[in-house]
């Protein structure tokens, strides 16, 4: 008895994660020492746990969601100062009129919509309103006189802040390239073809039925990715398997 062919190479990341993590489930649920595919078994876990590591999409990044949080903190101060800013433009005294007015000329030099801009364009916008701020006596004074301050100050901290761990993120992509984990894919589909020929051995040889009954679990799972691969394939091309594509299969025979 032999496990159907699947076309691990045309699965995508997550496709081919989400395959060999329900192929394993199955597999762990019997006892694998027993089997005497245990060895094999541990070898393509230890790989199915790298590859996963690896393909880590945005929504899983851990410093994507602190990206998320410091973002967040930024925006909240410009919207803040803004809102200020705004209300003292209507202020009954003219000094406090005209400091917020050069605040607000500052500011809507950059737009009214500095805080809905991409990650790195609002930074690079925040980083140019500070720097006006700090080095123009002007505007020095009109922070002073609306006790704002304190609030640029935090703005600038929550940019410092919000660029280091976007660094951070970038080197963290880095080290997560696509020829790592097409690396380890490689070696996943031939750790899957010594594990799947050596249950195959077993179920020919042996008279326990456990060998078919992972089998055929196995089995009722693989058309579901192969219907997924074909339905992306030009109909021609689903007519017809190339020799490459047979080649391409992790188990050493055809069903």
């Amino acid at each position: 008895m032999n496990f159907k062919s699947i076309q691990l190479r045309q699965l995508r990341h997550n496709e081919f994660i989400q395959y060999n993590k329900n192929f394993l489930e199955i597999l762990t649920g019997y006892d694998l020492e027993t089997l005497k595919v245990k060895e094999q078994s541990d070898s393509f876990s230890s790989l199915l746990s790298a590859i996963t590591a690896l393909y880590m999409p945005d929504r899983g990044s851990e410093i994507t969601k602190l990206l998320e949080e410091d973002d967040a903190r930024r925006d909240k101060a410009i919207y803040g100062i803004q809102a200020v800013v705004e209300g003292f433009c209507n202020h009954f005294d003219a000094e406090y009129v005209m400091a917020a007015t050069v605040l607000l000329n500052s500011l809507d030099k950059y737009g009214s919509r500095i805080a809905k801009q991409n990650y790195q364009g609002e930074t690079a916008i925040i980083d140019s309103i500070l720097q006006e701020w700090k080095n123009e006596s002007v505007l020095i004074n009109a922070l002073s006189k609306l006790s704002l301050t304190d609030w640029a100050n935090e703005l600038e901290a929550a940019n410092a802040k919000f660029n280091s761990d976007y660094l951070d993120r970038v080197k963290e992509d880095a080290e997560q390239s696509d020829m790592k984990i097409i690396d380890i894919r490689n070696q996943m589909i031939e750790s899957y073809r010594v594990l799947t020929g050596r249950i195959e051995a077993f179920a020919t040889i042996s008279d326990d039925q456990t060998y078919s009954t992972i089998i055929n679990q196995v089995n009722s799972v693989i058309p579901k990715y192969n219907a997924v691969v074909d339905a992306r394939k030009p109909k021609k091309e689903e007519k017809e398997t190339t020799e490459e594509e047979v080649v391409s299969e992790p188990s050493s025979n055809e069903s």
